[in-house]
């Protein structure tokens, strides 16, 4: 049921995008910064490696934004899942700026909630990140490190360093690299070992849509993995 209502979402949202009065809804001078959104379909949805949609289970996800022209941003994010109350939902901010020489900073905060969770589940948790980026011409590269006090599923403190980059392959198509390590306070009470996430994907835009495949992998052991350690996906979405 939540997965057809999130279907029927991300069609109004792309039928806002579509229309000529789009600038007017989504742009707000008098505040002094842009409104967007995005919507999107992946054949399976996965973070950081781990299934959240469940194995070989699509998701619909969009969300709404938020920047103000000072550097400030809020947002809102959901996608549908297969546990919890089938639904997650993110609000989260953050600020960024440009250090000169092609380099930005971003600091920001994440609330992780899970409508319609038990109680005994522990899954909503913050985090709070800060992260930098470079264009290098050839391609940009990114670090950015996240932690959280409380991580989901009573892991107690947990932090996660990631690496990206983005590789331009002529003029359409782009290379994305990333990498990724997750150490947890309480692995025995989380179910799982401190472990790598990687991935690499083809991503190229068209007809006003990002299109995405990405092979992604962990280096959990096989009975700790969400069914496969290791997936190829696909993923479509959109801005306006």
């Amino acid at each position: 049921m939540k997965f057809r209502l999130l279907i029927t979402l991300m069609a109004v949202m792309i039928g806002f995008g579509s229309t000529s009065h789009a600038d007017e809804l989504f742009t707000e001078k008098s505040m002094g910064g842009k409104f967007s959104a995005n919507a999107g379909f992946v054949s399976e949805y996965l973070w950081r490696g781990l299934s959240q949609s469940g194995n070989g289970s699509p998701a619909a996800q969009g969300g709404f934004d938020f920047t103000h022209d000072s550097g400030f941003s809020l947002g809102v994010w959901g996608s549908n899942i297969n546990f919890a109350g089938n639904l997650e939902m993110d609000v989260y901010g953050g600020f960024s700026k440009d250090l000169g020489n092609k380099i930005t900073m971003d600091v920001g905060a994440i609330y992780y909630h899970y409508p319609g969770q038990a109680n005994a589940a522990d899954l909503d948790f913050v985090e709070g990140s800060i992260g930098l980026g470079k264009d290098f011409g050839a391609f940009s590269g990114s670090a950015k490190i996240s932690y959280s006090p409380d991580f989901t599923g009573s892991a107690g403190n947990a932090t996660y360093l990631e690496l990206g980059a983005g590789i331009p392959l002529g003029k359409i198509f782009t290379l994305n690299l990333h990498g990724g390590r997750q150490w947890m306070e309480e692995n025995t009470t989380s179910g799982f070992d401190d472990y790598t996430d990687w991935s690499a994907g083809i991503g190229f835009a068209g007809a006003g849509f990002d299109f995405a495949v990405t092979y992604l992998g962990t280096d959990l052991p096989s009975g700790q993995c969400t069914n496969e350690c290791s997936r190829l996906i696909a993923s479509v979405g959109r801005s306006f």
